[in-house]
């Protein structure tokens, strides 16, 4: 950890902003999952894991920016148990019991090349309806981080940096 984060202009500022971000997050997805956080992380990781081969290339990115634009399976990456329980911090055990239940309630898929959320959850309004508060959610992020930067455009860099 860099022992001068803390020295960093508007670092109490950032720290507000990514808290309030994350809270706003969590509570609202939490209600899709009986606020079991856990499980409701895991299901984030694996539809982060799923869109990764996507989300960092420029040229794919832009193609299946929205949602209504499915992706083709190929592109998806599936990711295993061990490599959730690894990036999550969550015990293997814990990891196995919780996917177990988001498999029989078929938010989750486990395909022979690992687990993917298929198509049909995030083409359904429970998903539409949890991830409109997360839109709402970021605009308010960038804004506030907008208005910062905006306040104090000549240390704008090194507040990013």
């Amino acid at each position: 950890m860099n022992d001068d984060i803390l020295a960093q202009p508007g670092s109490r500022i950032f720290a507000y902003f990514t808290a309030e971000f994350m809270l706003r997050a969590a509570s609202s997805i939490a209600v899709a999952f009986d606020h079991d956080y856990e499980s409701a992380i895991l299901f984030l990781s694996v539809t982060t894991q799923n869109s990764q081969n996507i989300m960092l290339k420029r040229d794919l990115r832009a193609r299946y920016a929205s949602l209504s634009t499915p992706i083709d399976p190929e592109l998806m990456t599936p990711v295993s148990r061990s490599a959730l329980s690894r990036s999550t911090g969550l015990p293997r055990e814990t990891v196995r019991r919780k996917i177990g239940k988001l498999i029989d309630r078929g938010l989750i898929v486990d395909t022979p090349r690992g687990l993917i959320v298929p198509r049909y959850v995030t083409d359904s309004p429970a998903y539409a309806q949890v991830l409109g508060p997360q839109a709402d959610n970021l605009r308010r992020l960038f804004s506030m981080i907008g208005d910062l930067l905006d306040a104090a455009p000549e240390r704008a860099e090194e507040m990013v940096a």
